[in-house]
């Protein structure tokens, strides 16, 4: 077996090894899709020949609706937080659950959901592909980092192999060879390329991108076509910047896969661009991405409840209004309809991609009320909030994590200084906010964050602001990566806060949040001659990098090794592994 340089490859010994795999009949409890709820539909696959439609909630059901009249026709209680559905032949789906660590194997008869298998994978699934050629599934899990190779045998769900991957991952496609899977990271511009013959990860392929959040074939199998966003951080949080797109600009990207495949070929060679959106009428946040057989893309607008559809030949793609944060969008055999679930409206809507309108809209099921947090979440990803509509929050706080960029930002007093991104997740409990500590609380910051860095058109409301604050205090620390890997090693943590302790990294990031309300000079400068800041909380950091205000350090050991941080301070190599061991158990 052939090993990439620098990733661990976990083989799971014996032939194949069967994980807490379980069997039931899932029961429609009632008219389940005639009761209030909030759904959430994020994923979506055809079955028994296109005759009913399976709908994947994150609220944990999946929905089954009748193509021939589109009615919802049950709703059935699946897992925890569903993520992500494939559909394995007419009649049978797979299905992710990110918050119970499943994947769940589906049967479909007349449209009712019968004998299901379920296994444990690893933690946090939020994609998967299935591979009819070698009748499996890959399995990609974003806080654990890994990549998860499933047998689908007559009789039961097998795992076979688990790669640990040096990025978190999130959409996923098959190469038009069927030997590699491309990989794409949640968070930055990187594809990871996984070779399926030798089962290793192969190398990684970066561009200037972030919010990957669709990948597809084209129907030749020349193209590779990615939506995403990018951020420039030479730009700056003015008007005029972001107007012309020069700070955030969202795209549909062609690369053609002969270079995508080779790590020595130049990346754009042969490749080009669809922006989506111009000035005055920009596009948020590209959610979603389908290609039909006759070469028509369909790419989801999620923070402007558009769809944009069009050929590769176009100068640009139209555009149509659909229901509230469009995400997963799936187009039938024929190429003349697509169906996009509108996560934050319980709908789904329905494109006649001939003649390029909408022309009809589903609903799931009666919506219950909203709370305060679930508002607050759907203000989080409206790009209206911007100038012209060019980001959300989420365009640079993905998923209330961070798109790991650079932003040259107003609310740091001066232009000139660019820095990196925060994470969200954790927020309520790490004041001051920026990293220079100026910000007071979280109600001042949204009001910096939509005035100064969004450019947005209004003040928010009181009861605006209140739910955005509602939703951030709401937002967890992400798991260690250790942790979510399940490979803590409990002696060498306890040494490596020994060694925390000993040398007063607590002074700055003291427990339990591993922050402090005050600004430090720890030997670090930025391009304005800024030399105190206050430093980022510690939990969830094995997730974060690279690091520092700057970018500058690529691992955890090179903080320690590289820069000696602070203040150029000299640590041991055994010193560096106990400190990296207790971090990652953050």
């Amino acid at each position: 077996m052939r090993v990439g340089t620098g990733v661990w490859i976990v083989l799971l010994v014996g032939c194949l090894l069967t994980v807490r795999a379980d069997e039931r009949v899932l029961q429609s409890r009632g008219p389940l899709h005639e009761q209030p709820s909030v759904r959430r539909p994020v994923a979506l696959a055809f079955v028994e020949n296109e005759r009913f439609l399976a709908v994947a909630n994150r609220c944990g059901t999946v929905s089954v609706v009748d193509t021939d009249g589109w009615q919802v026709v049950a709703e059935y209680r699946v897992g925890e937080r569903l993520s992500a559905m494939a559909a394995v032949g007419p009649q049978s789906l797979l299905v992710t659950d990110e918050a119970g660590h499943r994947l769940w194997w589906l049967q479909v008869r007349d449209g009712r959901l019968h004998q299901t298998r379920a296994i444990d994978v690893s933690s946090y699934p939020v994609c998967v592909v299935f591979d009819a050629r070698r009748s499996c599934a890959y399995v990609a899990s974003l806080w654990s980092r890994r990549l998860t190779c499933v047998w689908l045998l007559p009789e039961r769900m097998a795992i076979d192999r688990v790669i640990d991957l040096p990025l978190a991952p999130r959409s996923m496609t098959l190469a038009p060879d069927e030997n590699t899977l491309v990989v794409a990271d949640s968070f930055n511009g990187r594809l990871g390329l996984v070779d399926l013959e030798g089962w290793c990860y192969r190398t990684t392929r970066t561009f200037p991108a972030h919010n990957i959040r669709g990948l597809a074939s084209s129907p030749d199998g020349k193209m590779l076509v990615v939506a995403h966003q990018m951020l420039n951080d030479l730009a700056q949080t003015t008007s005029n910047d972001i107007h012309w797109g020069l700070l955030m600009s969202n795209d549909l990207r062609w690369l053609q896969w002969g270079a995508v495949l080779d790590p020595q070929a130049d990346l754009y060679r042969g490749a080009h661009m669809h922006p989506l959106g111009e000035p005055g009428r920009a596009t948020a946040d590209p959610s979603g991405l389908a290609m039909t057989r006759q070469g028509v893309v369909v790419v989801t607008i999620g923070g402007m409840d558009e769809v944009a559809l069009g050929r590769e030949s176009d100068f640009s793609l139209y555009r149509l209004k659909v229901g509230r944060r469009p995400t997963a969008v799936i187009v039938n055999r024929s190429g003349d309809l697509a169906v996009v679930a509108n996560s934050f409206a319980d709908t789904l809507s329905l494109v006649d991609l001939v003649g390029r309108r909408v022309v009809g809209e589903v609903s799931l099921g009666p919506m219950a009320p909203l709370s305060e947090v679930e508002r607050g979440e759907m203000l989080f990803y409206d790009g209206r909030l911007s100038h012209d509509g060019w980001m959300s929050c989420h365009s640079c706080h993905t998923d209330g994590h961070t798109n790991g960029g650079l932003n040259d930002n107003l609310s740091d007093h001066t232009f000139g200084a660019p820095k990196r991104v925060l994470s969200l997740l954790g927020v309520a409990d790490t004041a001051p906010y920026a990293w220079l500590g100026h910000v007071p609380d979280l109600e001042t910051q949204i009001d910096n964050s939509i005035q100064k860095t969004m450019q947005g058109p209004a003040r928010l409301s009181a009861e605006d602001r209140a739910a955005l604050v509602a939703y951030l205090k709401s937002l967890k620390p992400p798991p260690a990566l250790d942790a979510a890997r399940g490979v803590v090693d409990r002696q060498n943590v306890e040494k490596g806060r020994e060694v925390f302790e000993r040398r007063g990294c607590k002074r700055c990031h003291a427990p339990p949040t591993y922050t402090t309300p005050d600004t430090y000079d720890v030997g670090l400068v930025d391009q304005r001659d800024n030399r105190r800041f206050n430093p980022p909380s510690l939990l969830g950091v094995s997730q974060r990098g690279p690091y520092l205000h700057d970018n500058s350090v690529e691992q955890l050991e090179d903080l320690f090794l590289l820069v000696g941080h602070p203040n150029d301070s000299e640590y041991s190599d055994e010193e560096v592994r106990l400190l990296v061991a207790f971090l990652r158990s953050l």
